[in-house]
């Protein structure tokens, strides 16, 4: 995966950490999520996992019967990832593996649900990790993006990040779009969420 920015610390620590939750924003983007989610049991895949939070957040929300892939080209990620998913007792429902957003390693229609949170800022190119994200979720299947608008630039992320790296919600629901999708956006002042099926 194709990755913006360069880590920095503030006097020897990292800006943020595993414990800062969207910036205090996390209770929003999951309630905003929690209302996307499909009811039914379904086999979902969140692409970056991370420090793990989403693939957490989706085993604990998705109904019964549901499982969740996470990929992340990061094998510190995935370590890290693995290690919330067992302290959240969750691993029979769970599983974590190398991928990135532009190549993913599942054939095509593989899953109803695939997942997006904070990934699209870090990419360099957006659309071929969407025409992956669409290659494998089933026909009928959606897309859920959560991501950071430019005005989030300012908060003190671990990651450098420019302005021009954060994209509008209505860049990306072009996006979508162009790349064969049918979408709705719901924008907060720092956030965005996209709900996207195939058309």
């Amino acid at each position: 995966m194709a990755r913006k920015g360069k880590h920095f610390q503030v006097n020897g620590q990292a800006a943020n950490g595993p414990g800062h939750d969207f910036f205090g924003y996390g209770h929003r983007i999951r309630a905003a999520l929690s209302d996307r989610l499909p009811k039914r049991p379904v086999r979902a895949l969140d692409v970056g996992t991370g420090f793990g939070r989403n693939a957490v957040f989706l085993a604990r929300q998705l109904a019964r019967g549901s499982h969740v892939c996470s990929v992340d080209p990061s094998e510190e990620s995935l370590k890290r990832g693995t290690a919330a998913v067992q302290d959240a007792g969750l691993a029979a429902v769970v599983t974590l593996g190398p991928g990135s957003a532009e190549r993913l390693p599942f054939p095509d229609g593989e899953f109803d649900l695939a997942v997006g949170v904070m990934l699209f800022h870090h990419l360099v190119k957006v659309p071929p990790a969407l025409r992956e994200m669409g290659r494998v979720i089933k026909p009928d299947g959606k897309l859920l993006i959560v991501d950071w608008g430019p005005t989030a630039h300012l908060l003190p992320f671990a990651i450098e990040h420019r302005v021009e790296d954060f994209f509008t919600p209505r860049t990306v629901e072009k996006m979508l779009l162009e790349t064969g999708f049918g979408a709705t956006v719901e924008q907060h002042p720092m956030w965005y969420v996209v709900e996207a099926v195939k058309v």
